[in-house]
């Protein structure tokens, strides 16, 4: 079993394993409620109830559309009735959504209850269960959130082959854009290598390494937003139904675009970064139909008057935040989609 661990703070413990048989000798013994994901319940159900003799479990539908208001009313309302309190520790088994979710509900009930998270998808092991950052979505994506640490994070990689590969494709844009942002050498090992669990293992290093410098998401922390702001816009975008994953994967070539333009990349780097893209099944350039509503989602996210913060790539494993005005922006969007 393997520990990434935070040196300034306690906050990022990540375990990382090939089962789940030493789980509970991480744990004080205490209340349980476990929450689980619909999809892999009828997985995960027997074995839990092998490690812990008495505990509460409660079962939450798969999907980004219970990332709601609602959805929050209805577990609040069977915390409250099962008299789930303080001396409760929440173990909660799932993808991005559900930590998402009960991140969120972790952090407001009682003022904070303690939660550990098992992630069981690609894109949650290596990105969305590390750093605190949960959300729920209230008129737009992930308006409504918080920044609560979990006790640990504990990561069976074992779990994974029973994904499909859509899902396996959604964690990898997250893993390619841990090298551009950071390490030059763990992009050309990605280039040569599919071992999945050296590859969550330096993704992890590299998420918690930045977080611990920004645990609050103050200022350095944003450079892990590389394709995010277009890749919400997409999200947000009714038009296309494209997962997280795929939406991120457009984001970092339109970034890529843009950073050409303020930064020389050698053609044998864009050569190496687009066959990166391509080795896993990415789209290179993907022709949105792009819509003025669309425009305006885009530069209402990360709403700084009349700029926004975009993370561009200096070189691969170098970036950096710049600031564009939006009607430079808006220009950027037309010439690459050639409106």
């Amino acid at each position: 079993m393997i520990l990434i661990k935070s040196k300034k703070k306690n906050l990022i413990n990540i375990y990382i394993n090939k089962s789940y048989n030493k789980v509970n000798k991480l744990l004080i013994k205490k209340k349980y409620l476990v929450v689980f994901d619909y999809n892999i319940f009828f997985l995960f159900f027997n074995l839990i109830k092998k490690e812990f003799n008495n505990f509460l479990y409660f079962i939450l539908p798969f999907g980004e559309n219970i990332k709601n208001i609602n959805s929050l009313k209805i577990i609040w309302k069977y915390l409250i009735i099962n008299s789930v309190n303080k001396n409760f520790l929440l173990i909660i088994i799932g993808g991005g959504v559900l930590g998402d979710i009960f991140g969120y509900i972790c952090s407001s009930y009682f003022r904070g209850i303690n939660y550990i998270l098992l992630p069981t998808t690609l894109l949650s092991q290596v990105d969305s269960s590390i750093g605190g950052k949960n959300a729920v979505n209230f008129y737009s994506k992930n308006a409504l959130g918080s920044i609560s640490y979990p006790i640990f994070i504990y990561i069976n990689y074992i779990i994974l082959f029973y994904m499909k590969k859509k899902e396996f494709k959604d964690g990898y844009s997250e893993i390619i854009k841990y090298s551009l942002i950071n390490s030059k050498k763990f992009f050309y090992y990605l280039l040569k290598n599919k071992r999945i669990k050296k590859i969550i293992i330096r993704s992890c290093y590299i998420k918690s390494k930045i977080i611990s410098q920004d645990y609050y998401e103050l200022n350095y922390r944003s450079v892990l937003n590389l394709g995010h702001t277009y890749a919400h816009s997409i999200e947000n975008n009714k038009i296309h139904n494209y997962s997280h994953g795929i939406s991120v994967s457009i984001g970092i070539i339109f970034s890529l675009f843009i950073s050409s333009f303020f930064y020389k990349f050698s053609i044998f780097e864009l050569k190496k970064i687009i066959k990166l893209f391509n080795l896993y099944k990415f789209f290179v350039k993907n022709k949105l139909k792009f819509t003025i509503k669309m425009i305006k989602k885009l530069i209402l996210d990360k709403k700084f008057d009349n700029k926004i913060n975009y993370i561009l790539i200096k070189k691969i494993g170098s970036c950096i935040k710049k600031t564009l005005k939006k009607p430079i922006l808006i220009n950027f969007i037309k010439k690459y989609y050639e409106i």
